[in-house]
C-alpha cells in the first residue's frame, strides 16, 4: 500500500499545528460546558481534524488535485496538534486557557 501525501499542506499543517493549541486551550477555556479531560480532548480532536480540513481545502482551491489519502492527512493531524502541545506549548497554552476561563478569578499579589 502506497501512502503519498504531498509535502505542502504537510509542512502547512506542522506550522498552523504548532499554534493549534492556543486555539484549543482559549476554546476549553471559553466554552462553559468543557470542564472534565474526555470533554477537553474531544476539543482537541474536533480542532485538530477541522485543522487538517481546512488545509486540505485550500490544497486543493490552489493547486485542484485532492489529496487521496485524506484520513491519514486526519491522522496526521491529530498527531501534530498533540505533540506540539505536549512537546512546546503546554505551560503557555495552559496560561491561555486560565486567562479564557471566565469563571476562574485571578488574583494579583502587589509587591
Amino acid at each position: 500500500m502506497d501512502i503519498a501525501i504531498p509535502v505542502a499542506p504537510l509542512g502547512v499543517l506542522t506550522l498552523l499545528g504548532f499554534f493549534a493549541p492556543y486555539a484549543i486551550a482559549a476554546l476549553n477555556g471559553a466554552l462553559p460546558f468543557v470542564k472534565k479531560a474526555w470533554q477537553k480532548k474531544i476539543v482537541s480532536v474536533t480542532v485538530a481534524l477541522v485543522l487538517g480540513a481546512i488545509v486540505m481545502v485550500f490544497y486543493y482551491a490552489i493547486t485542484k488535485e485532492p489529496i487521496t489519502d485524506w484520513w491519514v492527512f486526519a491522522l496526521l493531524a491529530i498527531v501534530i496538534v498533540n505533540a506540539s502541545y505536549a512537546l512546546v506549548t503546554r505551560e503557555s497554552a495552559s496560561a491561555v486557557e486560565r486567562a479564557a476561563d471566565p469563571n476562574i478569578l485571578t488574583v494579583h499579589e502587589n509587591r
